[in-house]
């Protein structure tokens, strides 16, 4: 399925071109000047004067936005005397326009970035955020309590924060979702799942039982459950090293590898190969998923996870399914980056903005407001955690909800819909300790240097990796191609500038 467990499709994250020496420059001067541009935000009298914040989020637009704006807004005006514009956008239009209006200087007070759309890092190296430390000190004191030390540890870019991410399930895990009807009438052992190799006899015995239902949706999601860190942030360009205490890579130093050119990749790619060919898996190396599982012709599928989403996912098709997650998870930079907030160098009301981020990651009511709308219209309490629609709301297609709301902050003071477990928040505390912190988290790789390698490495993955991970081509023919296109490509000069970046990264963490 290869989805990513929010709801959003897996999306990979992308290169960034980055020049350490401008971050620096930039550091040292921001904060010189405390990154704010106004005095105070306020009147002789020493009271807050009235500001409007512009907000840009990668949000589906509701069609109830502007009467719960209004509330939003009535509410704010009492708590830090401000108003918000909210508007949001999402896919192709957020991606095309938000970066043009950063780059023009358009005022706008908050704006949502991540790993996959409007690109942090690149926007850091362009100086298009504000840096934040002193912000978040004076301004977002509870914010900076509420939000876990790894996920700060991960927006870090040269010792500053240029945004507040969001806190969300805190790394990923790779599980499988099966359905549940097929497990439970071949009596297959799911839960003696531990690894994608033990994945063989359950996709076998299904396809012999019922050959009509394809066992798998394909193999490159299964690909993605081995604990590493991506030191690249790109989870296709090679330069990785191992997580955790049980490394599925004979490896255990931080000594950065072409994770394709590994004993280790060469029998993953071989099984996906022997899957294909037995008919487990598709044939078409482009094959999509969804119709298949709308109209229930494939049993199980890969994905990122996020707790609770089996629960989601089952009301959209309409059956019942299980799940098995696929050994520990991890947390690396490019996750933590998956989706924050930051504050853009053409705002204002800087200050005014992070007393608004302070608010929306710690006040239950304004949060709630964004997330799910106006209580009694919208939704009604089922108690103190749980909500139901209100009274004539279609639930399948409200006026407003955002359901799991993740883009909406801190999911740890939303209500849930009461079709979620009664231990949900547990759940996601379970989540979080089931993912190990990646020794390099914070780490990002400034591809400046090796930028002409990078450009011919992906030209050689474009044409090599689906293929083979998916199970697609022969890996005895397509393999050695591969590795020898790399080296060709220069991916050891590429691995040789990431290791030194790396070394010294680490030894500034140490202080040695």
């Amino acid at each position: 399925m290869n989805e990513k467990g929010d709801g959003s499709m897996l999306r990979t994250p992308k290169a960034w071109s980055l020049s350490l020496a401008v971050i620096m420059m930039l550091s040292i001067v921001l904060s010189a000047c405390g990154g704010s541009k106004e005095s105070n935000g306020t009147t002789a009298d020493g009271q807050l004067a009235p500001v409007e914040l512009i907000f840009y989020n990668y949000a589906t637009p509701m069609k109830g936005q502007d009467r719960v704006m209004e509330k939003v807004n009535e509410y704010l005006k009492k708590k830090i005397n401000a108003t918000i514009k909210v508007v949001t956008m999402e896919g192709s239009d957020f991606e095309t326009k938000v970066p043009v209006m950063l780059a023009s200087g358009q005022p706008m007070d908050i704006v949502f970035t991540s790993s996959w759309t409007n690109n942090y890092l690149s926007n850091v190296s362009k100086q298009a955020f504000t840096p934040l430390t002193p912000l978040l000190d004076q301004y977002g004191q509870d914010l900076k309590k509420t939000v876990p030390d790894t996920l700060w540890k991960g927006m870090t870019v040269n010792k500053e924060l240029y945004a507040v991410p969001i806190y969300k399930e805190i790394g990923h895990q790779v599980g499988v979702l099966f359905r549940k009807d097929l497990v439970d009438k071949y009596k297959l052992n799911v839960a003696g799942i531990q690894s994608w190799k033990d994945m063989e006899p359950i996709l076998k015995t299904l396809h012999e039982k019922d050959p009509s239902i394809l066992a798998l949706d394909g193999t490159e999601g299964m690909y993605r459950s081995f604990p590493v860190q991506h030191m690249s942030g790109d989870w296709n360009l090679p330069g990785i090293i191992n997580v955790g205490d049980k490394p599925y890579y004979a490896r255990s130093d931080d000594k950065i590898f072409n994770q394709y050119d590994t004993p280790e990749f060469k029998e993953f790619v071989e099984t996906a190969y022997k899957w294909n060919q037995a008919g487990y898996t598709p044939k078409d190396v482009d094959y999509q998923s969804e119709n298949d599982w709308k109209a229930g012709k494939v049993f199980a599928g890969s994905l990122l996870y996020a707790p609770n989403y089996v629960y989601k996912r089952s009301a959209q098709l309409g059956y019942e399914l299980d799940y098995q997650n696929l050994g520990k998870g991890v947390v690396e930079t490019s996750d933590v980056q998956g989706g924050a907030y930051a504050i853009p160098r053409s705002s204002k009301n800087p200050e005014r903005a992070m007393m608004f981020l302070n608010l929306l990651y710690t006040d239950p009511t304004l949060a709630n407001l964004f997330v799910h709308g106006i209580e009694g219209q919208d939704y009604t309490k089922v108690d103190d955690q749980f909500i139901k629609p209100a009274e004539g709301v279609d639930a399948a297609n409200p006026d407003y909800d955002y359901g799991y709301g993740w883009m909406w902050g801190n999911v740890n003071i939303f209500y849930y819909d009461q079709s979620y477990p009664k231990d949900t928040l547990e759940q996601f505390k379970k989540f979080e300790d089931n993912n190990t912190p990646a020794p390099a988290l914070g780490f990002n790789f400034d591809t400046t240097p090796v930028q002409t390698e990078i450009a011919a490495i992906n030209n050689v993955i474009s044409e090599y990796y689906k293929p083979l991970v998916t199970g697609t081509v022969n890996p005895d023919e397509y393999l050695p191609k591969f590795i020898q296109k790399l080296k060709d490509a220069g991916v050891d000069n590429m691995l040789a500038e990431m290791q030194t970046q790396y070394d010294t990264w680490k030894s500034q963490q140490t202080g040695s």
